[in-house]
Order: structure tokens, then sequence, then C-alpha cells
């Protein structure tokens, strides 16, 4: 594997390197602004085995990187997710292994996947109203998430990461109510800008800047720069801030209104085994073969 991964303008330090690992394109959720259109779906027998999902890690932890996301898709659409957990952190128990997830499917498998080895939890969240989630994701299933995010801590996740997309016309009335659910909580939250797609072609959400959900929220809390020191593990190109009273910290990913390539550590490998190169550019190398067949290439 070349140790030059897109068009970033550094060398990459495989140290500091973040593998995002895609196990399904499957979703159980329509979200207006990432998959408005019901798709067809790969068959499974399409993906990464788990065999090639430990191969490929195998690879990255051989030189240095000792951080993996698991995404979708949903993850846990993926069949026995839980067994990949067991034996990744069974080969390489020092990785920091973490979960992105909708929370839908979270509550019945939570413990497991904790006893598994599970270090962290990020959870999808962009509302608290009940009919406008409805709206966003097609289901009817406010209680369900808010219920896994409850049983993730009971089983010892900690901290649980909330991932919130912002969305103009939608959600910007309820970010400092998102964030007093985080407070009271003990939840960390992040406000990610929403970025445009080709695929959502009925999409019907502007970029609402992280600049302007801070304003919005400084007339609600007060806050200051977190040090770098300070930043939680996995916080990725999020800038993060404290608020006065709190220990807890607020995180702005500006993924479309600033440039944060320079800054960019993460590797992006799709369920059909596509390396993204980059996101913003949908640059992809297909090395599902390679992987699949045992064949590190430099």
């Amino acid at each position: 594997m070349s140790d030059w991964i897109g068009p970033r303008p550094h060398k990459l330090d495989w140290s500091d390197l973040y593998l995002r690992l895609s196990v399904t394109d499957a979703c159980n959720f329509r979200c207006q602004y990432c998959r408005p259109v019901i798709e067809e779906y790969a068959n499974e027998s399409e993906f990464l085995s788990f065999e090639g999902i430990e191969r490929l890690i195998g690879w990255c932890y051989d030189r240095g990187s000792r951080k993996v996301r698991l995404t979708g898709g949903e993850p846990l659409l993926r069949k026995n997710l839980p067994d990949l957990v067991r034996r990744l952190h069974s080969r390489f128990p020092d990785i920091d292994l973490s979960l992105s997830t909708n929370g839908l499917r979270l509550p019945k498998v939570a413990k497991e996947l904790k006893e598994a080895g599970l270090n962290r939890i990020n959870i999808s969240l962009d509302t608290l109203n009940r009919e406008k989630f409805r709206d966003l994701t097609g289901v009817d299933g406010l209680d369900t998430v808010l219920d896994s995010i409850e049983k993730s801590q009971e089983v010892g996740f900690d901290p649980v990461k909330l991932n919130v997309v912002l969305l103009r016309g939608s959600n910007e009335d309820e970010l400092a109510d998102l964030v007093r659910f985080a407070l009271e909580r003990n939840l960390y939250i992040r406000f990610i800008e929403y970025m445009p797609h080709c695929k959502t072609e009925t999409n019907r959400f502007k970029v609402f800047s992280s600049r302007e959900a801070l304003d919005i929220l400084s007339k609600e809390f007060q806050f200051a720069p977190l040090e770098d020191k300070h930043r939680p593990i996995g916080s990725g190109p999020a800038r993060y801030w404290k608020v006065k009273g709190y220990d807890l910290p607020i995180g702005l990913i500006s993924s479309v209104t600033e440039d944060i390539c320079a800054n960019c550590h993460r590797l992006r490998v799709t369920a059909r085994g596509e390396l993204v190169r980059c996101i913003q550019l949908d640059m992809f190398e297909n090395i599902r073969d390679m992987i699949q067949e045992n064949r590190q290439e430099e």
C-alpha cells in the first residue's frame, strides 16, 4: 500500500492514520440529506469478508496505525458484527476501535459490542423533535435512538458521542436544546456541516456553516477554545470548544466552509473494497481483490 493517499499536501504519518472502514452500504434510514431515494444495495457477498477486513487492518497496523472506525451505511445491519469486533479486538487489543451508528439497532447489541471489545461509539442525532425525526429519516425511531444513547452509557461506553448534521431550515432552532441535552447526560456532541452529494438530487438542504452554528449557540452559552492536549480521542478535524461551567467539549466540523484537508488523516475504504482517496473529489481505487487475495502491494 502506498504511503501517499490522495491529494494531501503532506506525506502520510501512519501513526496518525485513522482508518474509516465501511462494513455495509445498506441503511435502515432514508435520510433526506443522504439517501432520500430507495437504492439497490449490494449483496453481502460483494462486501469485504471479515478475513479481508482483518487483513486490511493488519496492513495498517503493521505500519503504525492504531485507530479504526467501523461505518456504513448502517454498520449494525452487517450480519454478526459483534463477531467481527471480537476477532479484531483479539488480534489487535491495543487499537482504538470505534463505531458510528444511527442507533436504531443498538439497544439490542450495545452490551455485546462492549463485551466484544468495542472502545467507543458515535450516535447520529439531528433532532429531538419526533415529527422532524420521522421527516428527516423516514423512520419513527426517535425513542429507540434515545434509548440507544442511554443503553450505551449503561453498558460502559464513556464517553458516548453525538453527531449532529447542521441542516438549514430544519434544526438550527434546536442547536441549543441539543447542547443542553448532551450536557445534562454527560455526552460529547459534534456539529457537522452538511456536505452536498451528487447522488442526492432531491436534496432540499443548503450549507449551514459551523460559524453560524457557533454564533447561535453563543447567545445561550459562553465558550472558550479547547487546547489541543484536551481534545477527545478520535476528534479528527473537529475544532472543540469548552462550555463555561462544564467539562464536556462541543465540537464543530467545518467540512465545507473551511479547508480541512491539511489536517486530514483519514483513510476511507468502502464495504466493496474501494479506497476513497478524497471524499470531496469522489476519488476511488478498487483494492478489493488485492485485499481478498492477500496481495500487499507497495
